[in-house]
């Protein structure tokens, strides 16, 4: 893949849905309950949006 402007940005996308990805797994464990399953709904969205730029990714 040839790096062009949008998949610079979709590279960059990717960077930062992975990286919230992470950093909402690692205080996972410090989460109450009520908070777990909201940080779980948040990190499936993520997981989502990052199938998603990938797949973008992947026709550019």
């Amino acid at each position: 893949m040839t790096t062009t402007p949008d998949s610079s940005k979709l590279l960059h996308d990717l960077r930062s849905k992975c990286s919230s990805l992470k950093s909402a797994a690692e205080l996972y464990k410090d989460c109450s309950a009520a908070e777990k399953k909201e940080m779980l709904a948040l990190m499936n969205a993520a997981a989502a949006e990052i199938v998603k730029l990938l797949a973008q990714i992947e026709k550019a």
